[in-house]
């Protein structure tokens, strides 16, 4: 991670990373407590904040997602990936913008031209820019990196580690 994150996050540990703004750390850190998923590190950015916490609830049965939406009231904003939504199907990353409660755009990386949300073409120029949907889009095998770019740039996020974020070597 980069030098901003304020502590190491083990290695291939199923995480979801979490960008916020207009909201404190303490109100998304317990936010994430009271949905029984551990924060594992943080960092403090300019604009952007970031959290990283378990993707799995600390409960054996827990395989529930988070609302997201419940967590960012009133002014905040929520970018987050989960990083492995299901590691025994193989599933690839996902990805969710919530802004004041509400889900406005969200993927997968697996499809990115099928968006979800109040806008579900939001990222479709930057998806498009990355060449990674329409008439040109390649598919060189690093996709999920491309995709992770090209919205972080879209949404001007902090620079993090990417491939260690989303478990690649």
């Amino acid at each position: 991670m980069t030098h901003w994150i304020r502590r190491p996050v083990p290695p291939h540990e199923e995480i979801n990373v979490v960008f916020f703004r207009g909201m404190s750390l303490d109100a998304l850190t317990r936010g994430l407590l009271t949905a029984r998923r551990m924060p594992l590190a943080y960092g403090k950015g300019a604009d952007w904040s970031v959290v990283m916490h378990d993707l799995l609830g600390w409960d054996s049965d827990d395989y529930g997602l988070v609302d997201y939406g419940r967590l960012c009231r009133a002014g905040g904003e929520l970018a987050v990936f989960v990083t492995e939504p299901c590691i025994a199907k193989a599933h690839g990353p996902e990805f969710g913008y919530y802004r004041d409660g509400r889900l406005i755009t969200g993927l997968s990386f697996e499809t990115p031209s099928y968006g979800v949300g109040e806008r579900p073409d939001l990222l479709a120029p930057a998806l498009t820019a990355a060449n990674l949907v329409g008439p040109h889009a390649d598919d060189d095998g690093d996709s999920d990196m491309r995709t992770a770019r090209a919205i972080a740039t879209h949404f001007a996020l902090p620079d993090l580690d990417l491939p260690s974020a989303l478990g690649n070597p």
